[in-house]
């Protein structure tokens, strides 16, 4: 009988040390070194919004945190898809951070089927000079919408609730950005009158805040970091969020789609608790909650052709 009891008592305990080595096991985050206010590493140092998400899920999931930093090739034509897939493959990381939730970013096109690792901090050069085969990707754990917002210059008294607010007043952006596109497409050019373009040589904040112009459309990220840096700026965020973007989150293989559900719940709750827009503000960056579906179709462009 004492035998007996031993046993158990060994086999309970055994659990016991696997249940908490398994939780002890860290989370490890694959994020790009250079993409500010999001993640970045400079002389050591890691920031970001991307950056204080991920310690706060960890921490959720009771887990230690290990960032892997890859740097982002910025001529590769290798998609966002299979690069991602590869990282998780190799054993560089679980999950891969701020990643743009859009169908098409998920897909892997016809034909890609292997490619190089990016440069990872840490992994020897060696490491990345055979292929990685990739893998069908899974997104989830949505923790903010990358979109778009109106800038108003200091003439601007007005509160903004709808595009049409917009109509009295000087509309200029950079051509072809997603901003430019918005207003061409609105209500078959119904805010095309006042509409012209920045040249390229050109910084709109610098130019809006002379009084060259009084509103331009850009992505809220963006100005963000332009209020972090000139916190004197005349310039306001509308608070007019535009339905056109992501929602950033996470990224994976089916091979860690148990953990995937886990930081699903793990980012709800932090949704709940305000810890989202902690890391927000922390980060100098406007929280804005993820739309549903948490992967999206399309950036929702069609929403403005009517």
């Amino acid at each position: 009988m004492k035998t007996a009891i031993a046993t158990l008592l060994a086999g309970v305990f055994a659990a016991g040390v696997s249940v908490a080595a398994q939780a002890a096991e860290p989370l490890t985050v694959c994020l790009n070194k250079d993409n500010q206010p999001f993640s970045s590493l400079k002389n050591g140092k890691e920031e970001g919004f991307d950056v204080a998400v991920a310690q706060a899920v960890a921490k959720q999931l009771n887990r230690p945190l290990e960032i892997k930093w890859y740097a982002k090739e910025r001529r590769s034509r290798v998609p966002v898809s299979l690069k991602s897939s590869v990282l998780v493959n190799a054993g560089v990381c679980q999950l891969v951070g701020g990643f743009p939730l859009v169908q098409s970013s998920l897909e892997r096109p016809a034909g890609t089927d292997e490619t190089m690792l990016p440069p990872v901090e840490g992994l020897p050069d060696e490491k990345r000079q055979n292929p990685v085969k990739g893998a069908p990707l899974i997104g989830g754990g949505a923790y903010h919408f990358a979109g778009v917002t109106p800038v108003l210059g200091p003439q601007v008294k007005d509160d903004i609730k709808t595009l049409d607010d917009l109509q009295p007043y000087r509309i200029r952006n950079r051509p072809a950005s997603i901003g430019d596109l918005i207003v061409m497409a609105y209500k078959q050019g119904k805010l095309l009158k006042n509409v012209s373009h920045v040249d390229a040589r050109d910084e709109p904040f610098d130019l809006m805040a002379r009084g060259e112009f009084d509103v331009t459309l850009i992505e809220a990220h963006k100005f963000d970091m332009f209020r972090a840096e000139n916190p004197q700026t005349p310039l306001r965020a509308s608070g007019l969020m535009l339905p056109v973007g992501f929602n950033l989150g996470f990224a994976t293989t089916e091979q860690y789609a148990g953990l995937m559900k886990a930081v699903d719940a793990a980012v709800v709750e932090l949704a709940k608790n305000g810890g989202l827009a902690q890391a927000a503000k922390a980060s100098n960056l406007s929280w804005s909650a993820p739309q549903q579906p948490a992967v999206r179709t399309g950036l929702g462009l069609e929403t403005f052709v009517k």
